[in-house]
């Protein structure tokens, strides 16, 4: 299964999804767990984030706003 985050993009940690998002990390958690927020799994307990699916994650779960197709 191919990797859908680019080689040399970086990866952001909880509390930097957070500080991204403006919503505390214990949300990003609850995010994972009830949403499907797109993560990496580092280990049993690891979690790690790319900007390029937390953009994606958003525009998905955006609403009541015109999407450019």
């Amino acid at each position: 299964m191919p990797n859908a985050a680019a080689p040399t993009e970086s990866l952001l940690t909880a509390d930097e999804a957070a500080q991204l998002l403006h919503i505390p990390r214990s949300t990003v958690y609850e995010l994972v767990r009830s949403r499907g927020l797109p993560h990496v799994r580092i280990g049993e307990r690891g979690l790690r984030f790319t900007r390029s699916d937390l953009r994606g994650w958003i525009a998905e779960n955006t609403y009541g706003t015109r999407r450019r197709r």
